[in-house]
This record gives C-alpha cells, sequence and structure tokens, in this order.
C-alpha cells in the first residue's frame, strides 16, 4: 500500500507539472511573448559599414528614437492594427508616437514629425505604420512618408531624433537620410512556404 501511494504521488507531480503553461523560447524572452517582433535596422546608401538599428538612448526609457551603432542587443519593435510599438519585458509594451514638431534653429528645413517612445498615445493621431517588405512606411491619409527617415541633431538637448516629411522635401541641413527595414516578417513568411 505504501508503494502504491508513492507511486500515485509521483504521478500526480508529472501531471502537474506538465499541466503548467510555457512560453516557446522560454519564459524569459520577449520575442516568444510577442510573435514577430524584431529589430529595426535603418539602411542607406551607400552602405555602411556600421550596422544601425533603431533605439532608445536608454533601454527600458521613453523620449526620442535615434540610431544606435553596432548595437549587440537592439531593442524588438513590432506593428499591430497600424500602430508601431516596442515591448519592454512581460508587463510593459511602448508605442512609437509621431509628434509635430518645430525647430526656431532651422525654421527653413520643416522639421514636421520626429518619432517619440512613449507610455501613452500622443502627437498626430490617424496615422497607420504599415510594412512593404522588409521596409517600413508610415501614412495619414493619403499622405505618405514613402519609408523615408531623417537622423537629425535634436537641437533641444543634443540628442539625435528620428524625423520624416509627408511630403517631398530636401534632406535637412545636419541630417541623413534612411530607410527602416526588419526581416523578421521575411523570415516567417519563407519559413512557412517551406524555406
Amino acid at each position: 500500500m505504501y508503494l502504491f501511494v508513492i507511486a500515485l504521488l509521483n504521478l500526480l507531480n508529472i501531471v502537474t507539472v506538465n499541466g503548467i503553461p510555457a512560453w516557446e523560447g522560454g519564459r524569459g524572452t520577449i520575442n516568444s511573448l510577442v510573435s514577430g517582433a524584431g529589430y529595426i535596422e535603418a539602411l542607406r546608401a551607400p552602405r555602411e559599414s556600421d550596422t544601425k538599428h533603431l533605439a532608445i538612448h536608454e533601454r527600458g526609457a521613453t523620449g526620442s528614437l535615434s540610431l544606435s551603432v553596432n548595437h549587440k542587443a537592439p531593442p524588438l519593435f513590432y506593428v499591430n492594427q497600424g500602430q508601431l510599438w516596442q515591448p519592454v519585458n512581460e508587463t510593459t509594451i511602448y508605442r512609437v508616437n509621431v509628434v509635430n514638431t518645430t525647430h526656431t534653429a532651422y525654421p527653413n528645413a520643416n522639421f514636421p514629425l520626429k518619432l517619440v517612445l512613449g507610455k501613452k498615445p500622443e502627437g498626430v493621431t490617424g496615422g497607420v505604420w504599415r510594412w512593404s517588405g522588409t521596409m517600413l512606411y508610415y501614412d495619414n491619409g493619403p499622405q505618405t512618408n514613402g519609408g523615408l527617415y531623417y537622423h537629425c541633431e535634436n537641437f533641444g538637448n543634443g540628442l539625435n531624433g528620428i524625423y520624416f516629411f509627408l511630403k517631398p522635401s530636401e534632406t535637412p541641413p545636419g541630417c541623413y537620410y534612411f530607410t527602416m527595414h526588419s526581416w523578421v516578417r521575411e523570415y516567417i513568411n519563407n519559413k512557412a512556404g517551406g524555406w
């Protein structure tokens, strides 16, 4: 009888452990919590030797987005229902807001829109983020940025910022243009197709 009770308790322990849900890839990985999340790489012509990723100056912080050079663990981003998001951990996801800005230092440069990571919605409303292939676009009604972004000096605090226009414009002084790409969706689509 004693061996039967021990065997029954061991069987119940196995069933209980197998019944606990787990995230594929381990509980601590963000990518296991948000399917399709991946890093966003900035590309420009001619291609530079340094890899640049969309990032925030301090992990887990909010504020102006920028480009980080040769980042070993760049933050992940994903688009859901037309909004660009950054998962921070299991309980926190920040949104990428598009904020209308003006800079008196360069009044003719006309910096209309800036990317800012925030905890709540702010700035321009009605815009939609979308992927076309690997490239990230922002549309607001019939207007689009055409997938073109500018990395510029943030005149207020010395940090770099990311800006874009919804109409064709010249590259502002002190800025360079680039496009943003993520290969996660392409990998998932190719993998599903037998890649």
